[in-house]
């Protein structure tokens, strides 16, 4: 039972859709001249830094190399005493076995003597070896310096540019800002006017439907006129009538 709901756990588990990641807001990637800088820096950095390793192996070099030579100096004071001590038997008691321990002796010492001086030259040149590896390491520093300036310089170059097109683009969203601004304002200009004119045009087409009716009632008075005027046309024709018969009455008379 706990093995099958651990299974189906792990199914759902499955089945539910992954949370996407939120996409980090990207930095402006810079440009190949400094990042060139920024490799030349971390390659001279490990320039220094094996160069300050040798300085240090060496310096630890010599240090065993000093330990050696207390030991040498040791062993070389013993050695001294103990033939000393021989010599004197030999004095006092001038043996062959005396002489013969002496000049064992002495050619111990003489072998350590030797085997120390070694030593000592090995100590100089390993002293000689920390004065280049440090005059390297200075040499190093001196090109990584320079190289964090060259690198400073192009960050700057960089930066003043970035700063260039970020004033640029303000400048061109201000000008946006602007004329949309002008835009609207002229928006409103044109809607304000169309607001007051609106009256205006409502009086003006009121007018123009009256002046298109007064025609219509014109034509109608002019119609009923019309038949007047016929008739007042008509009226001289008949009063000539009533004149000609009384003419010819006279004339017969």
């Amino acid at each position: 039972m706990a093995r099958a709901k651990k299974a189906a756990a792990k199914k759902t588990a499955a089945r539910k859709p992954a949370a996407k990641k939120t996409a980090a807001a990207k930095a402006p990637a810079l440009p190949k001249s400094v990042t060139n800088a920024e490799a030349k820096v971390k390659l001279q950095q490990k320039a220094v830094d094996q160069a300050q390793k040798k300085v240090a192996q060496a310096e630890s070099k010599l240090d065993k190399h000093r330990t050696k030579v207390d030991g040498e100096n040791a062993k070389l004071a013993k050695l001294r005493a103990d033939t000393a001590a021989k010599r004197d038997k030999a004095k006092a008691k001038p043996t062959a076995a005396a002489k013969r321990a002496v000049e064992t002796a002495r050619g111990k010492l003489n072998t350590v003597r030797l085997k120390l001086q070694d030593i000592r030259a090995e100590a100089k040149l390993i002293r000689a070896e920390i004065q280049a590896a440090k005059k390297v390491v200075t040499r190093e520093l001196k090109k990584l310096r320079t190289a964090e300036r060259n690198m400073k310089t192009k960050l700057r170059e960089h930066e003043r540019k970035l700063a260039k097109k970020v004033k640029a683009e303000q400048k061109k969203a201000e000008a946006k800002a602007k004329a949309a601004a002008k835009r609207e304002a002229a928006k409103a200009k044109r809607a304000a006017k169309k607001k007051s004119a609106a009256p205006k045009r409502k009086k003006a087409a009121a007018k123009k439907a009256a002046t298109r009716k007064a025609p219509a009632k014109k034509k109608a008075a002019a119609k009923k006129t019309a038949p007047k005027k016929a008739a007042t046309r008509k009226a001289p024709a008949k009063k000539a009538a009533r004149k000609r018969p009384a003419a010819k009455a006279k004339a017969s008379s």
